[in-house]
């Protein structure tokens, strides 16, 4: 079995992505920004090396040492509450200068292929049209990021592999999703009866299965693939599924969408309001066509398995 190098080990998508990497049967080697204790990552499951922070300065080659393939989850993400004085900058700094310099190193170390942890927000800021709302600093260093691998591939024939997952949920997971998770455990009233979108989403478990395929198939390099648990679902029929996975009823008010986004405004948490109320549908059919990957997971599936480890954790 192949070695391969996961960045951001003690991250949401890195650590399930060890595991399972792991279970395999491949060597994994996992990259931490500073020397720590996780309960994330099994030390006896995953060689951990610390890496320093991710930007144009790393140096990557201890990490990179006997590796085969490198999944690059590192990045610097959402973030609720902005203390950046240049948002954008400091995105490009980790996603984009910091993946261009990590694909030069893996190359001159003898890498064969990257698989990059991308987002679907680098397709909207690559689909953004001058009289649309802007792409966020975080989908522009997706993006950008997107571009500088592959630039380092047309000039080392490092394979590059880009994987584009949507809001990505399990056990652990960050941001609104968890928010929800937790309304929907403790039967919080929420004001989501009136929104009437379609919005795909990804279970982590389909996603590391989906990166474990690109390390090896050979029709993967030099692609770029979305991916989701399938269909669709609004953001009323998402919180009812967590409740049911909790064996409660979900309670649902209604409100106007717009007053919701307005709300958004005023608080300063535009982003995280379009998300609930806005669509993005991403299509699985390019990895199933050229890799005849499809989700192991249902999103039925993926929340009662996102319950139960939540219940295991006493979350």
């Amino acid at each position: 079995m192949k070695s391969v190098l996961v960045t951001g080990a003690n991250g949401f998508i890195g650590s399930h992505l060890c595991r399972h990497l792991a279970k395999a049967g491949y060597r994994v080697r996992g990259s931490l920004r500073r020397a720590q204790t996780t309960d994330r990552v099994t030390p006896g499951d995953v060689d951990l090396v610390v890496s320093g922070p991710v930007d144009e300065t790393t140096d990557w080659r201890a990490c990179l040492d006997g590796i085969d393939a490198v999944v690059h989850c590192a990045a610097r993400v959402h973030v609720l509450r902005e203390t950046a004085s240049d948002p954008l900058a400091a995105f490009r700094r980790v996603n984009v200068a910091g993946t261009g310099h990590l694909a030069r190193q893996a190359a001159a170390a003898g890498v064969g292929r990257l698989v990059l942890i991308s987002s679907i927000g680098a397709a909207v800021a690559e689909a953004h049209h001058p009289d649309g709302p802007p792409p966020t600093p975080y989908q522009i260093s997706k993006r950008e990021g997107e571009i500088a691998l592959r630039r380092v591939a047309e000039q080392t024939g490092l394979e590059a592999v880009i994987l584009r997952p949507p809001l990505t949920y399990g056990a652990g997971g960050p941001g609104y999703f968890r928010l929800l998770l937790r309304a929907a455990a403790h039967q919080t009233p929420l004001p989501f009866a009136s929104i009437r979108n379609r919005r795909s989403i990804l279970y982590v478990g389909n996603l590391v299965d989906a990166a474990r395929v690109c390390i090896d198939h050979p029709a993967a390099a030099g692609q770029v693939f979305p991916l989701s648990d399938g269909a669709p679902v609004s953001t009323p029929d998402l919180v009812r599924a967590m409740a049911r996975a909790y064996h409660r009823r979900a309670l649902l008010l209604p409100f106007p969408p717009g007053l919701l986004r307005l709300a958004g405004r005023i608080v300063g948490r535009e982003s995280a309001v379009a998300n609930l109320t806005g669509d993005l549908i991403v299509d699985n059919s390019e990895i199933g066509a050229r890799l005849g990957w499809q989700p192991c997971y249902s999103m039925a599936a993926g929340l009662a398995e996102t319950v139960a480890k939540a219940n295991q954790a006493k979350f």
